[in-house]
């Protein structure tokens, strides 16, 4: 016998009350005799018999007691025969549908996740009315869709109608656990999680046995196990499933401005089949295909990939739709990659200027200016404010989104607040060190144990070691090889820009930082990421984020007292590049990965009230506010359906038709695109311990499932049992009330 609300049986203890009141009941009084009494007394027989009925009635209030905390609990047993006879087994379901894009496969009649919707149909059919049921849509975050159970199925098929077609990952084990979550709180006997898929391998984690030992280990807690059931949708076999799939786009900036070209660059890969194939790629900028840049890719084998690139300029401010596209093919989830590129007018830059001269040609941001100020296509393109240190005030940080400390000294308080706020709040932060540096400073107050805006730790300013007697000194320059990412690959010394040839006289030693761990006012900090090197291997640039900001730390400073660089062709272009690289990275966050927040800058004028964020299909999602009153941000955070959102005027919470908005994209794991289903080995993983039962169809799912009908409760007649007793209780009480008169006549 096992109880399926334990935590009555407390109520158990309440059998002592009957035993107290009959104790406190027989309390010694004094005894005065009077004449009279002897006609009063009871016999030794009669005694006896009052004394035994006596214990009856408090063994019978005990026993109502103990009968009624059981009933409580809710007492079950596993037995044929009782539920034969007591056959009202009720059942809590989860249904859990996979929403992977790979359950949009076109190669058949019905795709995987229309058959998924229709089975779930049908089966609502074969459910009782006391039966409840949680629907959940697996992808890379598991949706709750309806939680907990309901008993109205109308509601279900509401929520099956109204799912996002399938798009992205799946994460099948997580859906696992949180059904089980779910039926821990269950009232019904039988409990059971569904889960409809195509039997992709990649969803379900094969290679974390660990997870899957926790899976069993939350699975065997409740008295009741939970059965977990996988319904087999796609029915394809892996020759079938040949599919061509774009990786995410990667960008050499996200935020540019006119006339600077932008390199977009993705690859083809090729999965399943038999023989190598080829594709045409096609390149659309906010939804219209350009003539002029179509790819024709060379056979690719299976399991095989093809690099794509792009260069586009563009001429108009503004966010633009970036979409590389394949022709169709079963799987259309899969045959485009999209983001978004904001083109801005021009990009304010505040330049601190940490050694000033009387002379202008001496002093630190002297290059710098004009190199962000020069007579050239670019000069409109950003927007150069030189101040001396003393000038650094909040309010100069406001409209600005660069901010540039060129050899900065130290920082006071209230700068140091400043520049952390700009940052945090989004700003990008170029940091260029020299030699009016305070080493002190920085590591104390910028780095702070790593939980500051300085990417590393400052050690000393180093230099070339002295050649030997007669021997040619070797140049310390920027190392070709480091130069991977792709705002620095045109800087490669093939492109004969002279960046890599700029010597270097002397350089900061810099220990790149760790991440650094957060607490409730503290969000944790990532690793400090060095993006390019000089050729002793010495960090050159140190690069991270810093809340919704990012921080560049140059480790040699912006003019000629240490290196060559300002008079380089390529020193206009990197620093346009770097800055516009920063700036990226800023509060932005225009691409994303599923689960990440959306953050658009907004006026403080902004009202979420008449705005909505319209995402793939029909969805509508509500504004909140993030950021602070000087830079304040539009956010969404509901971020589990992959797709192209705009934030567009609403009324009444829906959005303005035809209202045009400002665009984002939510990314997900191109790893969906391998059709690859489970093998023979992982399934027997999954089957394994009792974990799960795969079944083809509904009709085998019903006869496994509906066939094991044993379990029963007896509560009910537990109750009437107790009822019967609290008769009997009313009937001895009352005898032994009303009987003493006619006990005493008999003495």
């Amino acid at each position: 016998m096992w109880f399926l609300n334990s935590m009555m049986l407390l109520g158990l203890a309440g059998v002592a009350l009957p035993v107290l009141a009959h104790l406190l009941s027989k309390k010694k009084y004094d005894v005065v005799r009077w004449g009279a009494m002897q006609f009063l007394e009871l016999g030794r027989n009669t005694q006896r018999r009052v004394r035994l009925e006596e214990m009856w009635l408090m063994f019978l209030r005990m026993g109502l007691i103990a009968i009624l905390a059981i009933a409580l609990s809710r007492p079950w047993i596993s037995s044929s025969w009782f539920a034969r006879y007591n056959s009202t087994e009720t059942r809590d379901v989860v249904l859990v549908i996979d929403g992977s894009s790979s359950m949009g496969w076109e190669g058949k009649t019905t795709t995987p996740h229309a058959a998924a919707l229709q089975w779930t149909h049908r089966f609502l059919e074969q459910l009782r009315s006391g039966d409840t049921v949680a629907l959940l849509d697996s992808r890379d975050v598991v949706r709750p869709v309806v939680t907990p159970g309901t008993t109205d199925f109308r509601a279900i098929r509401q929520a099956l109608n109204g799912l996002p077609p399938p798009a992205g990952g799946s994460d099948l084990a997580e859906a696992t656990s949180q059904g089980l979550r779910i039926l821990n709180s269950a009232g019904n006997l039988s409990r059971d999680i569904i889960i409809l898929t195509d039997l992709q391998a990649r969803p379900w984690s094969v290679d974390d046995p660990q997870r899957w030992e926790f899976l069993d280990e939350q699975r065997r807690q409740p008295a009741i196990i939970p059965r977990i059931w996988v319904v087999d949708v796609g029915g394809q076999t892996v020759a079938e499933r040949e599919n061509f799939s774009l990786e995410r786009l990667k960008l050499s900036r996200e935020f540019t401005a006119p006339e600077m070209p932008v390199r977009i660059q993705t690859k083809l890969r090729h999965h399943g089949g038999e023989a190598a194939a080829s594709r045409k790629v096609y390149l659309e900028i906010d939804g219209q295909r350009l003539a002029n840049s179509t790819i024709q890719s060379s056979n690719i084998p299976p399991g095989g990939e093809f690099s794509v690139e792009f260069d586009h300029v563009f001429t108009a401010a503004g966010g633009h739709l970036v979409s590389v596209v394949l022709d169709p093919d079963s799987l259309p989830g899969d045959n485009r990659a999209d983001a978004v590129i904001e083109v801005t007018p021009s990009l304010p830059v505040v330049i601190v200027d940490g050694a000033p001269h009387p002379d202008p040609t001496r002093s630190e941001a002297f290059f710098l200016k004009i190199a962000l100020g020069a007579s050239s296509t670019r000069s409109s393109l950003i927007k150069p404010h030189v101040i001396a240190l003393d000038q650094l005030q909040p309010d100069l940080l406001r409209d600005a989104q660069l901010l540039v400390l060129a050899n900065v000294p130290q920082l006071t308080p209230q700068q140091l607040t400043a520049v952390q706020s700009f940052v945090d709040g989004g700003g990008g932060l170029l940091m260029a060190l020299g030699d009016r540096v305070d080493r002190t400073f920085y590591n104390d107050k910028l780095f702070a144990l790593g939980h500051g805006v300085l990417p590393g730790t400052l050690e000393k300013i180093d230099q070339p070691p002295k050649p030997a007697a007669g021997a040619e000194a070797i140049p310390i320059q920027i190392d070709n090889a480091s130069l991977e990412l792709p705002w620095l690959q045109s800087f490669r010394k093939e492109h004969q820009g002279g960046l890599t040839e700029t010597r270097f006289d002397k350089w900061w030693q810099v220990t790149p930082a760790q991440a650094a761990g957060g607490d409730q006012a503290k969000q944790a900090l990532p690793s400090a990421t060095i993006q390019a090197r000089l050729t002793n291997g010495a960090p050159f640039l140190i690069e991270r984020t810093f809340g919704h900001g990012r921080v560049l730390l140059m480790t040699a400073p912006l003019d000629s007292d240490w290196s060559t660089f300002p008079a380089k062709p390529d020193y206009v272009p990197f620093l346009h590049e770097a800055l516009f690289h920063l700036v990226s990275g800023g509060r932005t966050s225009r691409n994303v990965a599923v689960g990440e927040p959306l953050l658009l800058p907004v006026t403080r004028e902004f009202d979420k009230s008449t705005r909505v964020f319209r995402g793939p299909g029909k969805l509508t999602l509500p504004v909140t506010m993030g950021g602070d009153e000087l830079r304040p941000l539009a956010k969404l955070d509901d971020t589990s359906i992959p797709g192209v959102y705009s934030l567009v005027p609403a009324k009444n919470g829906q959005p303005v038709a035809g209202a045009a908005g400002e665009l984002c994209v939510v990314n997900f794991d191109r790893r969906e695109s391998d059709l690859t289903t489970l093998t023979r080995e992982q399934r027997d993983f999954l089957e394994g311990k009792d974990r799960l039962k795969i079944v083809a169809n509904l009709d085998e799912l019903r006869s496994q499932m509906f066939a094991n009908n044993t379990k029963a409760e007896f509560w009910q007649l537990m109750l009437l049992v107790m009822l019967g007793m609290l008769v009997m209780e009313v009937w001895l009480t009352r005898r032994l009330v009303q009987g003493g008169h006619e006990v005493l006549d008999g003495d």
